[in-house]
């Protein structure tokens, strides 16, 4: 039973309302009260005399009581409402609505030499009435709005942590990176060096036929140590600060060529971004690219990047796969999404079966 009445409770109120609602709602009310009354004039000049000086009455009468609910949200604005002084809220607007009436009977009316269309009953009875009115329109006009905001309010946090998600997973994909970059350069290249050093230090007592057995496999030492390690480690952690955004993008494609043919179309301009938006920027290109080639597998792929306008940059990957009717949701994806939440972008994705795909990035 308690808990069918904390329901009741909930759904009568508070609520956060807009006191110029209430004001037009109240005066649209009215309307039809006052229309009633045109009825005792002729067609003509008299009954739209009369109704409007009904109309200008009643937006007069309805004054007191907006600039009431005016006062009372602005007390509100920094506090909790609780349903008790919720209550008294109504009660003290319901009784301002009576006395606007008591005062237009007894001042206006008199004053514009009509008939009385402010009819009102006994005033407690018309204070209950209105009382209780308030509380249940209230109710039925603000608890789907008041649902919704909890909603979005929900959306909102959930919207917050997976941004927070986001922005974790691009520090520890960096870290990672970093790190394997960091170990192929010093550790293992170090570790290679000192392979092939001992393996000429051997060779030195070696035979002539031994020396020219053991020379190749120390070239190749030598070859894996200064160009391929290096190369990998530059793909972990491009070197944005030497190569810039368009050296970077041009040696991930080399990687990939001759088999994928690759057209970069890159503004000089966003080189003067900063280093993390370049690094974004970096990073999708990156997983676009990896996912053509997974996913489709692409044989020509278009990059493309440039300001659109002053204050936004328009990124767009696409290539010649078999395309696709879904987005994908794999690692690539996940981390492009991240990116592009960090970034403050928007994901656009352009595709039909057998036609390619394109993936189109806006970032501000």
């Amino acid at each position: 039973m308690s808990e069918k009445l904390l329901r009741i409770k909930d759904y009568l109120g508070p609520y956060d309302y807009r006191a110029g609602f209430i004001y037009f709602t109240i005066l649209i009310f009215n309307l039809s009260n006052l229309r009633s009354f045109t009825f005792d004039y002729e067609y003509g000049w008299e009954r739209i005399r009369f109704f409007l000086i009904g109309l200008i009455t009643y937006a007069i009468l309805g004054l007191p009581l907006y600039l009431s609910l005016r006062l009372v949200q602005a007390f509100w604005r920094s506090r909790k409402k609780s349903f008790r002084f919720y209550l008294l809220e109504l009660l003290f607007g319901s009784f301002i609505t009576l006395a606007s009436l008591k005062a237009g009977q007894d001042l206006v009316i008199p004053l514009l030499d009509t008939e009385n269309f402010l009819i009102s009953g006994i005033f407690l009875g018309e204070l209950i009435t209105r009382f209780i009115f308030a509380i249940l329109f209230v109710a039925i006009t603000h608890n789907r709005l008041r649902t919704l905001g909890h909603k979005l309010e929900a959306t909102s946090q959930l919207n917050d942590q997976l941004k927070e998600r986001y922005s974790q997973l691009i520090d520890s994909d960096e870290e990672i990176r970093t790190h394997a970059s960091q170990l192929l350069h010093d550790r293992i290249q170090s570790k290679l060096m000192l392979a092939g050093a001992k393996l000429t230090r051997v060779s030195e007592v070696l035979s002539d036929e031994g020396k020219l057995g053991i020379q190749p496999v120390i070239k190749e030492l030598e070859q894996i140590r200064s160009i391929d390690v290096r190369e990998v480690s530059q793909l972990l952690t491009p070197n944005l600060a030497g190569e810039g955004l368009i050296g970077s993008c041009e040696n991930l494609c080399s990687e990939y060529q001759p088999e994928i043919t690759f057209i970069i179309d890159i503004s000089q301009e966003v080189e003067n971004l900063e280093e993390e938006t370049k690094l974004g920027l970096y990073r999708i290109i990156e997983q676009a690219v990896i996912n053509s080639i997974k996913h489709g597998p692409a044989a020509h792929v278009e990059i493309s990047l440039a300001r659109i306008s002053l204050d936004q940059l328009e990124l767009t990957v696409s290539d010649d796969g078999p395309g696709s009717t879904e987005d994908g949701s794999g690692t690539g994806t996940v981390v492009i999404d991240a990116w592009v939440s960090k970034l403050g972008g928007r994901k656009e994705i352009e595709s039909k079966l057998g036609s390619g795909y394109t993936l189109r990035i806006l970032i501000p």
